[in-house]
């Protein structure tokens, strides 16, 4: 019976803070937000943005490594910006 309580207790511990992660709301993000963050928090962004834009007309054409280099190209001068702005 420990061997199995032990790693289910341990398992959860290493998934609470997965499940209290915040959503990310791609229409609130700003520039300087997105690249003020961690690298797992970054990719989040990348991730729910690359999803909110994909039935874009001229951005739902890209693949997701295109889509984040534009991404980043477009928030290099903006940094106040909201990143759904200045993608188009």
């Amino acid at each position: 019976m420990t061997r199995i309580l032990a790693p289910s207790i341990s398992f959860a511990m290493l998934a609470l803070p997965a499940l209290g992660a915040s959503t990310i709301d791609p229409a609130t993000i700003t520039c300087k937000e997105y690249k003020a963050s961690g690298h797992e928090e970054m990719v989040a962004i990348e991730d729910a943005l690359y999803e909110t834009m994909k039935n874009d007309p001229k951005l739902g054409k890209l693949g997701q490594s295109a889509f984040i280099s534009r991404l980043y190209q477009v928030c290099r001068g903006n940094p106040d910006a909201k990143v759904i702005g200045v993608l188009h």
